[in-house]
C-alpha cells in the first residue's frame, strides 16, 4: 500500500522536480488537483513558501501568510479559506482525539524541522481570522517538531488531532527549513540560526464524533 502510494507521488511531481515541498496526505489546498479533478491547478504547490526568504524575512519583517502566501497579499490570499484554493473541500472526516497519519513530500531538501498546527475556522466563509486561530499540535510520541535529515524526501508523520468537534478546521503543516547561515540565541552564529525560509500547506478537514 505504501509502496503504491509513493509510486503514485513520485509519478505526479514529474512536473515539478525543482520545487521543495508540499503536504499530500491530507491533501494541502494548493496540491489538491493532484486527487481531485474540480480543484484549480497549481504546477508550483510545492513553493507556498511566503513569497520565498528575502520577501517573507526582508521585506515583510518574517511574517508569513497564514496558509504560506505572502503576509501582504491582499485577502483572502491564494491558499486562505475563499482564496484561489481555499474552495473549502473536505478532504479527510476524523474522530476528536484521532492520529492523523500525514504524508509529506520534499522535492528539495533544506534541513530544518516540520510542525503542525490546527484552526477552527470560526466563519466557513470568511479567510482565518489569523495565526491565533491555530493551535499547535503534537506528533504521537508527544514532540512538538519533527527534525528533518539531508537524506529525507517522503515523510510520514503522525498527528495527534485535539478532543473538539468542527465541521470546518484547517489542518497546517509548517516546514521552517534550515539551510542558511546566521545569528543563534547565544550569539554565535551557524547554519540554522536567524530567519529561514517557510513553506506552508493547508488542508481543510472535519472533526466529528
Amino acid at each position: 500500500m505504501v509502496s503504491e502510494l509513493c509510486f503514485i507521488i513520485v509519478t505526479s511531481l514529474v512536473a515539478a522536480i525543482s520545487g521543495h515541498g508540499m503536504m499530500l496526505i491530507p491533501p494541502g489546498r494548493s496540491s489538491l488537483w493532484r486527487t481531485h479533478p474540480e480543484a484549480p491547478i497549481n504546477y508550483n504547490d510545492n513553493e507556498v513558501y511566503c513569497g520565498g526568504a528575502y520577501v517573507q524575512n526582508t521585506l515583510n519583517g518574517q511574517k508569513c501568510g497564514v496558509c504560506g502566501d505572502r503576509y501582504d497579499a491582499p485577502h483572502p490570499q491564494d491558499n486562505e479559506n475563499g482564496g484561489t484554493y481555499g474552495l473549502g473541500i473536505i478532504v479527510g472526516t476524523y474522530q476528536p482525539g484521532d492520529v492523523l497519519g500525514v504524508l509529506v513530500t520534499l522535492t528539495a531538501n533544506h534541513l530544518g524541522y516540520f510542525t503542525y498546527s490546527l484552526c477552527e475556522l470560526p466563519d466557513p466563509d470568511l479567510p482565518e481570522p489569523g495565526e491565533e486561530c491555530f493551535v499547535n499540535l503534537l506528533l504521537e510520541d508527544g514532540s512538538k517538531n519533527f527534525p528533518i535529515k539531508s537524506d529525507y524526501y517522503i515523510v510520514q508523520n503522525q498527528v495527534v488531532l485535539p478532543n473538539i468537534t468542527c465541521p470546518r478546521c484547517v489542518l497546517r503543516w509548517t516546514y521552517r527549513t534550515g539551510n542558511n547561515w546566521g545569528v543563534c540565541e547565544n550569539g554565535t552564529q551557524g547554519i540554522g540560526c536567524g530567519p529561514q525560509e517557510h513553506f506552508r500547506s493547508c488542508a481543510d478537514i472535519a472533526i466529528l464524533p
